[in-house]
């Protein structure tokens, strides 16, 4: 009879690989109501503690109002108030340098040419829970030098 070795017990071998997050902070922003609460509940499921806000101006105020250091932000590019590029360009400016993944659901290069630039992962809406945790996790890890 095979037994376990570490680590909690699972259900299946597949567990382990379902469940990528450690507690890390994650800030989801994004103005469409249903994705962010999606998105935060699966994150959360997967692991990750997750904060969300539906604007860049909201999400400066969750920032400034959080104890524990984000991550990662996970940034619709296009909202109203305050844009995703915007939003990471002002935190920058303060001296605030989570990892950054930009979502979008728009094609127009004029809109990604900068973000491009950036280096930061660009997800095209609709993506998969298996290409967010991916990046992710790549994101993380390359903030944590492993």
């Amino acid at each position: 009879m095979a037994s376990q070795h570490g680590g909690p017990p699972t259900h299946n071998g597949e567990t382990s690989l379902l469940l990528p997050g450690r507690g890390e902070l994650v800030l989801v922003v994004d103005d469409d109501e249903k994705l962010l609460k999606a998105l935060a509940r699966m994150l959360r499921s997967l692991g990750f503690s997750v904060l969300t806000a539906s604007n860049g101006e909201e999400a400066l105020e969750v920032i400034q109002s959080c104890s524990t250091p984000i991550e990662v932000m996970l940034v619709d590019l296009v909202m109203p108030k305050l844009g995703g590029k915007e939003l990471v360009d002002r935190m920058a400016k303060d001296g605030l340098i989570p990892g950054v993944i930009y979502m979008s659901g728009y094609d127009d290069p004029a809109k990604m040419s900068p973000v491009l630039r950036s280096g930061a992962p660009l997800l095209h809406k609709p993506f998969t829970l298996h290409a967010l945790v991916v990046v992710l996790r790549s994101v993380i890890e390359k903030r944590s030098g492993h």
